[in-house]
C-alpha cells in the first residue's frame, strides 16, 4: 500500500479530480463574473459559506475515522451512513427554519430563499459520504475523480444554461445543488460497495470517539474562512463581499489543484505507515518538500501576475480585487508547510491536536473583526493575514510536541522552493516596469509568464538539484508503472 508508484497513481488521480473541479469552477466563475453583478456574487458567497460549513459536518464526521481505523467492518460503514443521512436532514430543516433570520442579517429578503434551496445539497452529499471514505481508504481515487468530474460538469452546464436564460443568482444555487446530487448518483450507481440503513451504538461510539476530534479540527479550519465571509458580508455589504469572494475563489482555484490532492492522498498514505516511525517521518518530509516546490511556484507567480490574471479572466471591472489576490497568494509562504500537518497528526491518532491552533486563529479573527468593525476591505484582508501569522508558529509547536519533529526537520524542504519562488516573483515585478504600460493584459502576460518560469527553473536547479531530481524520479516511476500495467 505504500509503494511509490501506487502513491503516485493515487496522487495523480486525486490531482486530476482536484484540477478538473478547479478548472470547471474557475471557468464558470469567469463566465458568471462577466454576466452577474458584484452584489449577486456577494449574496451567494455569504449563503454558500453557511452551507459549506454545515457540509463539512455531513461529509467528514465519520470520514477520517473510517479511513484511519486499522480494522473496520460493514457495520461501521452502515452505522456511519445511517447517522450521516439523519444528520443531513436535521441540518437541512434547520436552514429552512433559520432562513428569515439569515435574510435579516444580510439585509436582503432574497437571502432566505437562497439559503433554503441551497441546503438541499446537504442530503445529496450525505448519500455517498461513507462511500467516498471507503474508496479513499482503498486508494480508489480514479472512480472518485470520475464521479466528481461528472457532477461538476452537470452542475456547471445547468448553471450556465440558467444564467443565459436570465435566472441570476438562481443559476448559482442550481449549480451548487446539482453538483452534489449528480456526483452522488454517479458514485452510487457506479458499482461501488454500498452501505445500507443499519445502526449500531457500539460501532457509532467507536467512530465518534475519533471522528468528533477530527471533524472538530476540520470545522474550525472551515469555519474560519466561512465565518470571515459571513461577517465581512454583513459588515461591508454584498458588493465588498463579492470582491472578497472573487479574490478568495481565484486563489482557491489554484490551491484545489495541488493542495487538495496532496491532503487527500496524504491521510491514507501516512495512516498506512503509522506503525513505522522512521518511514513515516521520511515520507512526510519528502512530501512536504514536493508540496512546497509546487505550491510556492504557482502561488507566488499568481501573486506577481494578479493584475493581468484578474483583467484577463474576469474583466476590468474586477481589477479592484487584484491587490487582494496578490496578498492572499503570498500567504502560501506560511500555508504550504502546514498542508501535511493535519493529515500527519490524524494518521498517528492525534486528530484533535491541531484544534489549539485553529481555535487561536478563530479567536484572533473574531476579536479583530468585532473590535474593528471591519471599516474597509483593507482592514478585512489585514485581519485575515494576521490570523495566518498567528496560526503558523502554533501549528509548528503542536507538531513538535506530538511527534518530536523540530522546526528544522519540519521546514527541511521549504527553503529552496521559497528562495526560487521569491526570486521569480521579484523578476516578474522588475520586468513589468520595463514593459510598455499601454500593452494589453494578454501581451504583458505573454512576456511575464515565460520570464518568471525560466527564472524559477534556473534558480531551483542551482539551489537544490537533488529535490529536482527526486521530483523527476517520482514522476518517472508513475509513468513506468502505468506502462507496465
Amino acid at each position: 500500500m505504500t509503494d511509490r508508484a501506487k502513491a503516485g497513481r493515487s496522487m495523480a488521480w486525486s490531482a486530476i479530480e482536484s484540477a478538473s473541479l478547479a478548472l470547471i469552477s474557475f471557468g464558470t466563475l469567469i463566465l458568471y463574473s462577466r454576466m452577474l453583478s458584484v452584489s449577486t456574487f456577494g449574496l451567494f458567497s455569504v449563503a454558500l459559506a453557511v452551507i459549506e460549513l454545515l457540509d463539512v459536518l455531513v461529509r467528514m464526521l465519520f470520514h477520517d475515522a473510517l479511513v484511519q481505523r486499522p480494522e473496520v467492518t460493514e457495520r461501521h460503514f452502515d452505522t456511519a451512513f445511517t447517522a450521516t443521512m439523519g444528520l443531513s436532514l436535521v441540518l437541512t430543516g434547520a436552514c429552512w427554519l433559520a432562513a428569515p433570520l439569515f435574510a435579516e442579517l444580510v439585509k436582503d429578503p432574497q437571502a432566505a430563499s437562497v439559503l433554503r434551496w441551497m441546503s438541499l445539497a446537504l442530503p445529496c452529499a450525505a448519500l455517498t459520504a461513507t462511500v467516498v471514505a471507503r474508496q479513499r481508504r482503498e486508494f480508489a481515487f480514479k472512480s472518485l475523480a470520475i464521479r466528481s468530474f461528472i457532477g461538476r460538469m452537470a452542475g456547471a452546464g445547468a448553471g450556465l444554461v440558467l444564467v443565459f436564460m436570465g435566472a441570476g443568482i438562481w443559476a448559482l444555487v442550481a449549480q451548487q445543488v446539482l453538483i452534489a446530487l449528480v456526483g452522488s448518483l454517479v458514485l452510487w450507481f457506479s458499482g461501488a460497495k454500498l452501505p445500507r440503513l443499519r445502526f449500531a451504538w457500539v460501532e457509532c461510539k467507536e467512530l465518534l470517539g475519533f471522528g468528533l476530534y477530527s471533524v472538530s479540527s476540520l470545522i474550525l479550519t472551515f469555519a474560519i474562512k466561512r465565518l470571515f465571509t459571513i461577517l465581512a458580508g454583513i459588515g461591508l455589504g454584498t458588493h465588498a463581499a463579492g470582491v472578497l469572494n472573487l479574490a478568495f475563489r481565484a486563489v482557491d482555484a489554484f490551491n484545489a489543484i495541488a493542495g487538495t490532492a496532496v491532503a487527500q492522498v496524504a491521510l491514507p498514505l501516512l495512516s498506512s505507515l503509522q506503525n513505522d516511525r522512521t518511514r513515516l517521518v521520511r515520507v512526510y518530509q519528502t512530501a512536504s518538500a514536493f508540496t512546497c516546490l509546487v505550491m510556492y511556484s504557482c502561488f507566488m507567480g499568481l501573486g506577481a501576475l494578479a493584475p493581468e490574471v484578474v483583467e484577463l479572466m474576469f474583466g476590468q471591472r474586477w481589477l479592484e480585487a487584484s491587490p487582494y489576490v496578490t496578498i492572499l497568494s503570498c500567504l502560501i509562504i506560511v500555508q504550504a508547510p502546514r498542508i501535511l500537518i493535519v493529515p500527519l497528526l490524524t494518521s498517528v491518532g492525534r486528530p484533535a491536536a491541531s484544534m489549539t491552533a485553529r481555535a487561536a486563529e478563530l479567536v484572533v479573527m473574531l476579536t479583530a473583526l468585532l473590535v474593528s468593525g471591519v471599516p474597509t476591505l483593507n482592514w478585512a484582508v489585514g485581519i485575515w493575514v494576521a490570523r495566518e501569522l498567528v496560526g503558523f508558529p502554533i501549528m509548528g509547536w503542536i507538531l513538535k510536541s506530538e511527534t518530536g519533529l523540530g522546526a528544522r526537520q519540519q521546514l527541511r524542504g521549504v527553503w529552496p522552493p521559497l528562495v526560487a519562488s521569491v526570486l521569480m516573483a521579484l523578476g516578474i515585478l522588475g520586468i513589468r516596469t520595463l514593459v510598455p504600460a499601454d500593452l494589453s493584459a494578454l501581451s504583458r502576460a505573454c512576456i511575464l509568464i515565460p520570464s518568471g518560469a525560466v527564472t524559477f527553473l534556473i534558480t531551483i536547479w542551482l539551489v537544490d538539484r537533488k529535490l529536482v531530481c527526486d521530483v523527476i524520479g517520482f514522476a518517472s516511476s508513475i509513468v513506468q508503472k502505468r506502462r507496465a500495467s
